[in-house]
């Protein structure tokens, strides 16, 4: 698999052995960049969704554990969401094609799949 990260090996409690050395933070402040970041992540995802489940209905023989269909519904919606980057075009359209639609490919596809 070309884009995805794999967690299936860790350890679900992994942060119980951390969290006694954490420190406690009293600044709960999150800047306006980092709202915006979060926000047009869960919009391309939301699109990501839209267009996975497109491709799925395109492919109904594609499996649900397949590493091929999930990595062939990942590139087509990456291409989708690049393709509509560049239409958006300034900042937003370049965070789009740099990298934040190829993560909300393989978001929306591993739920679509």
């Amino acid at each position: 698999m070309w884009c995805c990260l794999d967690t299936s090996a860790m350890h679900p409690f992994n942060s119980e052995k951390k969290s006694t050395n954490l420190k406690l933070s009293y600044s709960n402040y999150v800047s306006d960049e980092e709202l915006r970041k979060f926000d047009l992540d869960n919009q391309l995802i939301e699109l990501g969704l839209l267009l996975a489940q497109t491709w799925r209905d395109n492919h109904p023989d594609a499996q649900a554990g397949s590493e091929t269909d999930l990595d062939e519904c990942t590139l087509a919606v990456a291409i989708e969401m690049t393709i509509a980057g560049e239409a958006v075009g300034g900042v937003m359209g370049a965070l789009i094609s740099e990298g934040a639609g190829v993560k909300a490919a393989c978001v929306a596809c591993r739920r679509v799949l």
